[in-house]
């Protein structure tokens, strides 16, 4: 079992390196089932399948072309993976919407992942929404 909940946490670590921090889109096919489910709402709705994940993601990106995000701590259990992250990108188009700030902004992020033979079947996250909005200036600090 340790083995399995090892190999579920670099699929995710795969994700994160090679799609997050390196935008190859080229390799999603290879990271997520081709019915893969986003269960966020974040990026203009939950959608499901492989092929609205390459409309979505690319979509995102252009809110903050140079994402990248570090993993602080994963937790797996069965075929769920959690990972905490921080994020940071630069505010150049849609984000949140909200138009492009040119600021640097960095925010937190908690993604649950579920795992489904060597890939990505299903995806539930949160973003600190609000310390994006204060750092776009959008809302005042606490």
């Amino acid at each position: 079992m340790q083995h399995d909940l090892d190999a579920n946490k670099r699929v995710v670590m795969r994700y994160v390196d090679e799609i997050q921090n390196q935008h190859r889109m080229e390799r999603l096919g290879e990271i997520f089932t081709d019915d893969v489910a986003d269960h966020m709402n974040l990026w203009g709705g939950a959608w499901q399948g492989l092929a609205a994940y390459r409309v979505s993601y690319p979509k995102m990106l252009e809110g903050l072309p140079d994402l990248s995000s570090i993993v602080h701590f994963q937790i797996a259990e069965g075929d769920r993976v959690v990972s905490f992250k921080t994020a940071t990108g630069t505010h150049r188009g849609l984000f949140l919407g909200q138009p492009a700030t040119g600021k640097r902004l960095t925010f937190t992020i908690i993604d649950i992942f579920r795992i489904r033979d060597g890939k990505i079947s299903d995806f539930w996250g949160l973003i600190d929404e609000a310390a994006c909005l204060r750092q776009m200036g959008v809302i005042p600090p606490p």
